[in-house]
């Protein structure tokens, strides 16, 4: 494979850890990065640009990674630079996923690109899990996955967009009790609203109606609304610390019985001390699958469901087969 030329959208956490990772691939040469916050500086002494002059790379890119957040920012830049780029991106709001994707297909047809969508740790890889585990002797009750306990990026930017609002981190956690409860038992799955809880810790400007806050972040749609919400306000010095440590976990868990008389139980665990790193490995590794599907002209817009899972490694073929089966 020759070397894949690429930009990176977005310089937050994860795409700091998007460019700190790929300098560790030969597969990649970073081109640049483009923020729409001006005095952006690399890390690393990349090129930074600004978004708006994204339009003189058309030439000089294979394909972008954006890593703007979900919630304000991943499906108005996607829906315009797939008119011109291939991409991928982590986009995290499982409700509006299909739309989005099916958006981005019929244009990515037209123009020729290809976009690879969701592809985090969940939705992602948790979601390939989750399918697998209920593919596996199939029955109205599904796998239950568990998110926490950890920092949910997309959440903490969802805070942090609300008017009046300093900074945010938002720790998502699962009840222990429902976790022990769905592996007893074959037939019980409970809403996600009823599996976790969140807790915000949230800095806001002087002066600023914290209730009217703390209102708007309990109903925030897709992120907090039916969910148990706490809100805990306190200085920017202690989330900046808070901010150094981006753990996270998650659980999948299926109970099943086959012909109803032999128990089995299929669990997927994640533990990892660094989620915005955790996600970057998994949006380059679905990279190469972009890649290689717009050389083989297969455009389109896709998920990790539709990719062949070759596909998400440099391997040789054979030697898959050989060392993995």
């Amino acid at each position: 494979m020759s070397q894949i030329n690429v930009g990176i959208i977005g310089y937050g956490n994860l795409g700091k850890a998007v460019e700190e990772i790929l300098r560790t691939r030969k597969e990649f040469k970073i081109v640049a990065i483009f923020s729409k916050r001006k005095f952006v500086k690399s890390q690393y002494e990349v090129k930074v640009d600004r978004l708006d002059n994204l339009e003189k790379y058309k030439d000089k890119i294979d394909l972008l990674f954006l890593c703007a957040g979900s919630y304000d920012g991943v499906e108005k830049i996607g829906n315009e630079i797939i008119k011109d780029y291939s991409f991928i991106d982590s986009f995290d709001t499982h409700s509006k996923l299909y739309d989005y994707i099916s958006k981005l297909d019929l244009i990515a047809k037209e123009r020729e690109t290809v976009c690879l969508n969701a592809c985090g740790w969940d939705p992602g890889i948790l979601s390939l899990v989750r399918l697998l585990f209920n593919s596996i002797s199939p029955s109205y009750f599904t796998a239950n996955c568990f998110w926490g306990s950890g920092v949910s990026q997309g959440h903490s930017q969802a805070i942090r967009q609300i008017s009046g609002v300093e900074n945010a981190i938002q720790y998502t956690i699962p009840y222990k009790a429902i976790i022990k409860k769905c592996k007893k038992l074959c037939d019980y799955t409970p809403d996600s609203t009823v599996k976790h809880k969140r807790l915000c810790f949230v800095s806001v400007s002087n002066n600023i109606d914290k209730q009217k806050i703390k209102d708007e972040i309990v109903n925030i749609p897709n992120y907090f609304k039916g969910y148990k919400t706490i809100v805990k306000f306190v200085s920017n010095k202690k989330i900046l610390d808070k901010q150094k440590k981006l753990y996270h976990k998650g659980i999948v868990i299926r109970n099943f019985e086959i012909l109803d008389k032999f128990k089995t139980q299929l669990e997927f665990r994640l533990n990892t001390k660094s989620n915005p790193h955790f996600t970057a490995e998994i949006m380059i590794m679905g990279a190469l699958a972009v890649y290689k599907l717009k050389q083989e002209n297969k455009f389109g817009a896709y998920s990790l469901f539709d990719i062949p899972l070759k596909y998400l490694t440099n391997c040789d073929y054979e030697k898959i087969i050989k060392s993995n089966l």
